[in-house]
C-alpha cells in the first residue's frame, strides 16, 4: 500500500489493467470465432452422415436429425461408443484422424500462440518503459550530484508532486542547498582568514617597526641613562599595545568564526553594569569622566539571559569608547525592560560622531575622522552581542554626544 502513492505505480498499474482487459476481450473474441468454426465442423460432420444415410433411406431423416442434435441418455451414448470402438474410434484417437477437429485445434492454438506472443512483447515493452522512467530519474540525480561536485548548484532537478521520488528529489534539493550554504560559509571563512591575517600584519607593522628602531638605538654604545629609560618606556608601551591588539583580534576571530560556546543564562543586569563600572573606574578618572547608572530608569533588579563574561567585554568596549570621546563629561547607563526585550542604553555628552561615519563605526579597523584608536573594540562588541541573538543601535550628533542601545531579546514561550 505504501507504493500505491507513487505515480509510476499508478500509471503502470493502470496500463497493465488496460492491457489485461484488452487481451481478455481479444482472447474471448478469438475463442468465439474458434468455437464457431468447431460448431460449423460439427454440423457439417453430422450433415454428411445424415445426407449419406437418407440418400438410400429417406424415411430415417427425422430420426437421424433427432439422434444427432438432441440430448441422449448415457445408455445410448455408451452403446454408440461400443459400436465406434469396434472401428477404432475411441477417446484415444488422434486429432489427425478427425480432419475438422484437427483443423479447429490448429487454428485455436495458432491464435492463442500469437496472442501470448503479443502479450509477452507488450509486457516487455511496458517493463522497459517503466524502468526507463525510473533510471532516467536516477541518471538525473547522478548528473546533478556531479554538477554539485563541480561547484554548479543551479541545475534544475525534475520535481515530482507525490511519491517516493518526490521525497527523494525534495531531500536532494535540501542537501544541495545545505552543501551550497556550507561552501559559501567555507569561502567566507577563507576570506575572513585572509583578511584577518592581512589586518594583523597591517596593525602590527607600525609598533613592530618602532620596536626595531628602539632596539637599534638601545644597542648603540654611549646612550645615556635618561634616553635609555625613555626608549625602554616607549618599547613597553608598544609591547602593551601589541599585546592588547593581538588579544582583541583573537577574541574577534573566535566570535566571528563561532568558535566560542556562550554560556547563556539568567543574570542580574544591574550587577553586570556595576562590575563594568568598577573595571573602568580608573580610566574614567584619568579622563575626568563621570560614570552614572540612571537609577530613575530602574524598577528594582532587572534580569536577562546572556553570557555575563562576554557581555561585560562588549559593554567595556562601548563605554571605553564613550570615555575616550567625552573628556570632562558624563557617561550614563540606563536599563529598560519590555515584554520582548531588555535594553542597555549608554549615553555620553562628548564630541559625537559625524553622520558619514555612523554606518562604519562597527567595521573592523575603521577609524573616524578625529579618532586615533585602532578600531576594533566596537566591532568586537557588535559581534559578541549579535552572537547572543541581540543587536546594537547607535545615534549621535556632533558636539552633543552619542547614544548606544544594546538590545537583548527575551525567550518568549
Amino acid at each position: 500500500m505504501k507504493n500505491s502513492v507513487n505515480p509510476e505505480v499508478k500509471k503502470s498499474s493502470a496500463i497493465i489493467l488496460i492491457v489485461i482487459i484488452s487481451f481478455s476481450l481479444i482472447i474471448n473474441c478469438a475463442l468465439y470465432f474458434s468455437f464457431n468454426g468447431i460448431k460449423h465442423s460439427y454440423i457439417n460432420g453430422r450433415a454428411a452422415v445424415i445426407g449419406k444415410i437418407t440418400e438410400t433411406h429417406p424415411e430415417l431423416a427425422n430420426a437421424l436429425v433427432k439422434a444427432s442434435f438432441e440430448s441422449q441418455n448415457e445408455e445410448i451414448i455408451a452403446r454408440g461408443n461400443e459400436v465406434l470402438a469396434t472401428y477404432g474410434y475411441d477417446e484415444n484417437i488422434k486429432f489427425t484422424f478427425l480432419p475438422a477437429i484437427n483443423a479447429a485445434f490448429k487454428e485455436s492454438m495458432l491464435i492463442l500462440s500469437v496472442l501470448v506472443l503479443v502479450l509477452g512483447i507488450a509486457i516487455l515493452v511496458l517493463n522497459y518503459w517503466q524502468y526507463e522512467i525510473i533510471y532516467s530519474r536516477v541518471r538525473l540525480l547522478t548528473k546533478a550530484s556531479k554538477e554539485i561536485l563541480e561547484g554548479n548548484y543551479d541545475m534544475n532537478i525534475y520535481k515530482e508532486k507525490e511519491g517516493d521520488f518526490a521525497k527523494l528529489f525534495f531531500g536532494f534539493n535540501n542537501m544541495r542547498t545545505i552543501i551550497q550554504s556550507q561552501m559559501i560559509d567555507l569561502k567566507k571563512e577563507k576570506e575572513f582568514l585572509v583578511n584577518l591575517l592581512s589586518d594583523i600584519s597591517h596593525q602590527l607593522k607600525t609598533p613592530l617597526a618602532a620596536l626595531i628602531v628602539y632596539n637599534d638605538i638601545l644597542s648603540k654604545p654611549g646612550l645615556n641613562e635618561e634616553n635609555k629609560n625613555r626608549f625602554l618606556e616607549n618599547s613597553k608601551k608598544q609591547l602593551s599595545r601589541m599585546e592588547w591588539l593581538i588579544k582583541s583580534m583573537l577574541k574577534l576571530a573566535k566570535v566571528d568564526a563561532r568558535a566560542i560556546e556562550f554560556c547563556i543564562k539568567e543574570n542580574n543586569l544591574n550587577q553586570t553594569v556595576e562590575d563594568v563600572f568598577e573595571t573602568l573606574k580608573l580610566m574614567a578618572q584619568r579622563n575626568e569622566v563621570q560614570l552614572w547608572l540612571d537609577e530613575a530608569s530602574l524598577s528594582g533588579e532587572i534580569c536577562a539571559e546572556y553570557d555575563e563574561q562576554w557581555l561585560e567585554e562588549a559593554l567595556i568596549n562601548i563605554i571605553k569608547n564613550c570615555i575616550e570621546h567625552s573628556g570632562g563629561g558624563n557617561v550614563t547607563v540606563s536599563l529598560e525592560e519590555t515584554l520582548i526585550n531588555t535594553k542597555i542604553i549608554i549615553k555620553d555628552n562628548g564630541e559625537g560622531i559625524e553622520e558619514k561615519d555612523l554606518p562604519n563605526i562597527f567595521k573592523r579597523f575603521y577609524k573616524g575622522g578625529k579618532s586615533d584608536s585602532v578600531g576594533i573594540g566596537l566591532s568586537l562588541s557588535k559581534s559578541i552581542i549579535e552572537a547572543q541573538q541581540g543587536y546594537i543601535e547607535v545615534s549621535s550628533k556632533v558636539n552633543e554626544g552619542t547614544e548606544f542601545k544594546v538590545i537583548l531579546m527575551k525567550n518568549i514561550k
